[in-house]
């Protein structure tokens, strides 16, 4: 497993999107996707990343070329739990949406009511 993909898993089980990971090490979001797809970036870019994520930066280094059983379990639930988190925020939206829907509902029928009280002028 090359570096990029260890640091995107990490970054999902911190919790943090692309555009967060970069504010915290003072890059772009572009700079941080490149990284997690193709693995090279530089040292001092990687150190900051490693420190921002809790990554050793030799073991992270050192396990790239390493394809450990453990470590794809551990994948496997950072994937599962990244599942989750965004199950829970599509539960927000829905929620959200419903809210506004009966807001829209609720104004529209006020409207409704303002028109039938004001006298037709002819």
């Amino acid at each position: 497993m090359h570096k990029g993909l260890k640091i995107k898993l990490a970054r999902i089980g911190k919790g943090l999107t692309q555009e967060q990971l970069a504010e915290k090490i003072d890059k772009t979001r572009p700079l941080v996707s490149s990284i997690e797809q193709t693995g090279q970036g530089n040292y001092y870019t990687l150190k900051k990343i490693c420190e921002v994520l809790d990554l050793d930066i030799e073991q992270l280094e050192n396990e790239a070329n390493e394809g450990s059983k453990a470590y794809k379990g551990q994948t496997l639930q950072l994937v599962q739990k990244e599942n989750e988190r965004l199950k829970q925020e599509l539960e927000l939206y829905k929620d959200l949406s419903l809210s506004q829907k009966e807001t829209i509902l609720s104004l529209k029928s006020q409207i409704e009511l303002l028109h039938k009280q004001k006298p037709n002028k002819k």
